[in-house]
């Protein structure tokens, strides 16, 4: 998995040019929106929502409530038994894929060489980069549907 693939290096490079645009979408006033304005609002909103969630959907990653499913969108895996953590739970949940989903359909209409038909692919490059980036105890599902607990990272030896 250390190896990342091509339509991985471009997503990856998508995020560092979103950047400016939060910084475009925070100095513009409010007022109605159309077209690419309101898609560019959509996007940066989705971008500050997930950083906003993460670390609450963190520590549900860490409780092993929610996982990286193999689509590159967040998966429930058991509710929280206490009926308002499960509510918190479902919504970060919905929120989340949403945003996911907002920012993998933003990279195909971004890159010239990808499609609405190359969505699956870009689902499991998505895939790769959050399970790469598990932390140790993170439940991640693997291409065959079986779920792995995230190992801790061995310490590198330097000689």
């Amino acid at each position: 998995m250390d190896r990342k693939t091509q339509l991985e290096n471009q997503i990856l490079g998508s995020f560092p040019r979103l950047e400016p645009e939060l910084l475009l979408a925070s100095s513009v006033r409010g007022g109605p929106r159309g077209g690419q304005a309101a898609e560019r609002e959509a996007l940066v909103q989705a971008l500050m929502d997930r950083e906003f969630n993460r670390d609450d959907i963190d520590e549900l990653k860490r409780e092993q409530v929610l996982g990286e499913g193999r689509d590159g969108l967040l998966v429930e895996l058991k509710a929280p038994a206490d009926p308002e953590r499960a509510r918190l739970a479902r919504d970060l949940l919905r929120e989340e894929n949403r945003d996911r989903m907002l920012v993998m359909r933003h990279v195909i209409a971004s890159n010239p060489r990808l499609g609405e038909r190359d969505l699956a692919v870009v689902q499991r490059a998505f895939h790769r980069l959050n399970a790469g980036a598990a932390r140790p105890g993170d439940l991640v599902q693997e291409a065959d549907g079986r779920w792995r607990v995230t190992p801790a990272r061995q310490a590198q030896v330097r000689r």
